[in-house]
């Protein structure tokens, strides 16, 4: 019965992650329709994977994931300005020293502003969960980008 609720609980919150992924009214209908429906897949992943990880009981899926899905969003969103900024326009071709620089500059302050919000995300995680499950939150993380990247591998060598 409990791995029936467990099920339940972690369709519920991929659907409620997918929904909260869904596009805002008023902006332009993605060019790859394809790419979106492939991150609301990985994210579905992701909620069953980490939730069953840590064991989550449906109280704690609930107050965890809101905070957890505020970290994560504004992590991407630093990702994706930094990779707009200098991956699209420079393509690593630096044309001088100083812009090789900034470039290196603006990579380890986002770097820094990425650890200060996970010091930051870990405080709030503590007090929506035991500590001992914050503790595994980390290698719940990379395990299931370890595990995504092996099926990537399996599914390109098919």
């Amino acid at each position: 019965m409990k791995t029936i609720k467990t099920l339940l609980l972690v369709w519920i919150l991929a659907l409620s992650s997918a929904a909260l992924l869904a596009q805002e009214p008023g902006k332009p209908i993605q060019e790859n329709p394809k790419k979106g429906e492939r991150k609301e897949k990985v994210e579905a992943l992701r909620v069953a994977y980490i939730t069953k990880e840590l064991d989550l009981s449906e109280a704690e899926a609930q107050t965890f994931w809101p905070v957890y899905n505020e970290y994560h969003k504004k992590v991407e969103g630093m990702r994706k300005e930094f990779k707009q900024k200098y991956n699209k326009q420079t393509n690593y071709n630096f044309a001088t020293d100083k812009e090789a620089e900034d470039y290196i500059n603006a990579d380890i302050q986002m770097k820094v502003q990425e650890a200060e919000l996970i010091k930051t995300y870990y405080e709030k995680i503590k007090k929506v969960l035991p500590v001992k499950k914050v503790a595994k939150l980390r290698h719940a993380e990379d395990s299931f980008r370890q595990e995504l990247l092996k099926q990537i591998k399996n599914k390109m060598g098919e």
